[in-house]
């Protein structure tokens, strides 16, 4: 029924609109029977047309109604017609909260007089069981003679949601208003429960109460922020800027929203009634006038520790009971986060109130960012250049990146990064209170320790030779900040899994989870005693006994299809990124100045590309229907043919210079999952053949011109990494190592006479292009890039060699390959779609050049969109209890 100035609704005439919110349209109405004016609030049509949600508020109005006190705006009934439902309110006269705000900020005095009257409404309502549910200064009017109205109270509840929703994982409100059919409320006004979506009882009011009383006195919200999202984030992990508040403040004030806006309901003020303590003063003493009245100094002490034991004893009881009386786990609660430039995943202070990632504007370079959670704007951190991995102190203030193999260390309280120790690469580190960072570095595989001032790095840990274990990773302290967890990679699959060990290097290391690491990519132990670990593209939490040894329960998945970036907070935040969906990359050709050309193939997840000598078909590796494969592209037709149908995983194939067939690396079951060598025709047709390598995982990386060699890459004995071995096609066919030692070598590639290997090697410290000679290494080695680039790739007269430089600009250097081998200055032809994981670049090979010099390049797909972080609170509600 639509309702206008002029028209009746029952017995009431419409005279003027009022103003239109959240929960219905407001018009000014006379009532002809008792002759006086009302208000009456519209509600929707979805609302009366619900005959539960009707009758639910039928009686939630009788309970309204009963609320007789001057500072609540009274609720006379509820009125139907023709099919519409309207609320008869009184007609509150004067300004709002919110317009008296426009004007500026309270005076404390005029601030203290409006809180006094507004907790005498609340305390009024909650001892009938009544919650606002969403008070905020527009529900909150000062009418001319002073008195302070509160309105719409208990609306919320009487107009929310028909049921909860124990999965809500969207945003729970809207940001100006109150939505029907979510959780009702305001963002800015909300408390963390309630924006978590828990069941909300009178100490949502009192959050509340504090958020309106810190917006008098400051005209600003306790928590603001530019989106709904922006605002939640704080409420949940920041407090607010109590330094915004006047100088004149008087401190039980200050005390007073100390108590009232803590984010922990169970230590929150408990009563508002209890809040009269604070605004009428009683809490404070008057400051002493001079030394010589010692003892009425001493009496107003002992009444301030009086008062305030009486005030504790107050508080205490409804909290004991509230805890007796445990209400059920909140449900979990999702929101997106967007990092522009970030580059790779972020990482959570243990506080939960700050981000750090790594980033690199345009035309700048790489360094660390650091943002407030709920806030837009970043901070860049002076000193990070070439920052890589981060790692928190476990007080908030300090963070451990790694540049160029250098392990940093930078106060955000100001100051240049110190230097700690030079590490190479690391699979991860954590840090205790005490001080001291556990490493696992690729170049030892065990668990180090090192001072957070620096110092010399010692072992804690020895791989087990009874299991054959390769290597240790990922380091997790658990809260005694002796024992730590880590990851172990055993000689067989059953032997893997997460260990747990001690500072005490005497103290035998026991298995706690027994698992496969296949895609593990981080670890983080929660308190109370919950372990969340990805593999598998899963984020998996799993309860533990106090001493961390013992699994209790059973796991649980929190989140699926992760690219394994995730970071978890003291405070009950998490934050993990999605991988981009399967059809993400497309193949397409690009001249040498960067202009595109025509795609090729169908829109997929591609990993390695290679051309075939001719330059007529290109062999990738793409996953399809969830298992990756090897397909052969006609480029002219752009039509695909499958080459493999095993149900392993077969990728990284390599063309034999006729062309005639291919090797590729495959994990199928019966080769016990080891990464093995497979060969097979270029057509598809015909059996494969498995290519012995002495039983180590092999993969597959380039097959000589001459047809003498099969370059792969080994894994290196102990597992920390690969080095680069040949596998002769003459003789009795032994593979054997082309050069082996602590540092990566991967992506070689043989030149075209068959008298040098380029290859990418992190020896240096940042990962590089190095040209040897080959077959015999010893003959001359060279390196290419100044400043960092990974897969090398030969013109195909030798003339020529290209990589990615760290940033994506494919580059180019002149190359002689005659008597002697030569190089020219590396220069830039154009810059890439793709994007160089500096830290840990792809094994895949993501372009390759034809014969005649154009380069096709496995580019994201243009209809591949941007996929932000996800943000959870309260993710432990979904472990099992």
């Amino acid at each position: 029924m639509a309702i206008a100035p002029g028209s009746r609704f029952g017995p009431y005439a419409v005279t003027a609109p009022l103003g239109e919110g959240g929960m219905g349209v407001v018009f000014r109405g006379r009532d002809s029977r008792l002759q006086r004016d009302v208000a009456l609030k519209l509600l929707p049509d979805t609302f009366a047309s619900d005959p539960e949600r009707l009758a639910r508020f039928q009686r939630e109005a009788q309970v309204l109604a009963s609320l007789n006190h001057p500072n609540i705006a009274q609720v006379y009934g509820l009125e139907n017609a023709d099919g519409s439902a309207c609320i008869v309110m009184e007609l509150v006269e004067g300004e709002t909260i919110a317009d008296r705000l426009k004007r500026g900020p309270f005076s404390s005095h005029e601030a203290i007089e409006v809180a006094s009257q507004i907790a005498d409404a609340l305390a009024a309502a909650h001892e009938r069981g009544v919650v606002h549910r969403d008070l905020k200064p527009a529900n909150i009017k000062l009418t001319p003679n002073g008195t302070v109205k509160v309105l719409d109270f208990g609306l919320a509840k009487a107009v929310g949601p028909k049921a909860s929703n124990p999965s809500l994982t969207s945003m729970p409100t809207v940001a100006d208003g109150s939505a029907i059919g979510t959780i009702v409320g305001t963002p800015g006004y909300m408390s963390p429960e309630q924006a978590r979506g828990k069941e909300v009882d009178a100490r949502t009011d009192i959050w509340a109460f504090g958020c309106v009383l810190f917006e008098m006195l400051t005209a600003h919200r306790a928590f603001e922020g530019e989106t709904a999202t922006d605002i939640i984030a704080k409420i949940v992990t920041a407090p607010p800027d109590l330094n915004l508040l006047p100088k004149d403040t008087p401190p039980s004030i200050r005390m007073l929203l100390s108590s009232v806006l803590n984010k922990n309901s169970t230590q929150r003020l408990q009563h508002i009634g209890d809040a009269r303590l604070f605004l009428d003063g009683t809490l404070t003493t008057a400051p002493a006038k001079s030394e010589a009245v010692p003892a009425i100094r001493s009496t107003s002490g002992k009444l301030v520790m009086v008062l305030l034991a009486a005030f504790l004893a107050i508080v205490s009881v409804p909290a004991v009971l509230y805890i007796l009386n445990t209400p059920k786990p909140a449900p979990s609660m999702r929101f997106d986060l967007s990092i522009p430039g970030i580059l790779g995943g972020l990482a959570l202070s243990p506080n939960g109130r700050t981000i750090a990632y790594v980033a690199q504007p345009a035309d700048a370079k790489r360094m660390l960012w650091i943002r407030p959670i709920g806030a837009d704007a970043a901070q860049q951190l002076p000193g990070t250049e070439e920052a890589s991995g981060i790692l928190w102190s476990p007080d908030s203030r300090k963070i451990a990146f790694i540049a160029e193999g250098k392990l940093k260390k930078i106060d955000l309280a100001g100051g240049n990064p110190n230097l700690l120790t030079e590490v190479g690469s690391l699979r991860g580190a954590d840090w205790n209170s005490s001080g001291i960072i556990l490493l696992a570095r690729t170049s030892s595989n065990v668990i180090e320790r090192i001072t957070e001032s620096g110092g010399p790095i010692t072992p804690v840990t020895k791989l087990d030779t009874s299991r054959q274990e390769a290597l240790q990773a990922l380091p997790v302290f658990l809260p005694d900040g002796n024992h730590f967890l880590y990851v172990s990679v055993g000689g067989k699959p059953e032997d893997s899994g997460i260990f747990v060990s001690s500072l005490n290097a005497s103290e035998k290391s026991t298995r706690v989870i027994a698992l496969q690491p296949n895609r593990f990519n981080g670890m983080s132990y929660a308190s109370p005693g919950i372990l969340i670990y990805s593999n598998e593209g899963k984020i998996i939490a799993q309860r533990l006994d106090k001493s961390g040894s013992k699994v209790q329960g059973s796991p649980t998945v929190i989140g699926e299809d992760v690219d394994g970036n995730f970071s978890v907070s003291n405070t009950g935040l998490m934050v993990y990124h999605k991988a981009a969906p399967e059809a993400g990359r497309q193949l397409r050709w690009f001249d040498r100045n960067g202009k595109q050309g025509a795609d090729v193939g169908p829109v997929r997840n591609y990993g390695n590309v290679d051309l075939s000598p001719t330059g007529d078909r290109a062999a990738v590796d793409m996953i399809f229907e969830n298992n990756r494969d090897i397909w052969v592209i006609d480029l002219a037709r752009s039509v695909p043919s499958r080459i493999t149908f095993n149900p392993g995983q077969e990728w990284s194939p390599a063309w034999s210079p006729d062309g005639q067939r291919l090797a590729y690396v495959s994990n199928r079951g019966e080769y016990k999952n080891i990464n093995v060598i497979m060969e097979k025709s270029a057509t598809g047709a015909g059996m494969e053949t498995k290519v012995e390598t002495g039983g180590v995982a092999s993969i597959p990386v380039h097959w000589s011109q001459d047809g003498k060699y099969i370059v792969f890459s080994r894994q290196r004995s102990g597992g920390n990494g690969f080095d680069n071995w040949l596998l002769p096609l003459f003789g009795d066919r032994m593979p054997k190592p082309y050069l082996e030692s602590t540092f990566d070598r991967i992506q070689s590639r043989v030149s075209p006479d068959s008298r040098y290997l380029a290859y990418t090697t992190n020896e240096s410290g940042t990962f590089q292009i190095v040209v040897q000679t080959f077959p015999d290494p010893n003959g001359g080695k060279w390196q290419i890039s100044a400043e960092g680039g990974v897969q090398p790739k030969w013109r195909r007269d030798g003339r020529e060699l290209y990589y990615l430089s760290l940033d994506g600009k494919m580059m180019s250097v002149p190359v002689g390959t005659g008597p002697s081998f030569t190089a020219g200055r590396p220069l830039v032809l154009f810059q890439t779609p793709l994007t160089v994981n500096r830290r840990s670049p792809t094994r895949d090979r993501q372009y390759d050049v034809a014969p005649n010099g154009s380069f096709l390049i496995s580019v994201p797909a243009a209809n591949t969109a941007y996929i932000p972080f996800t943000v959870m609170v309260n993710w432990d509600s979904l472990l099992e209890k």
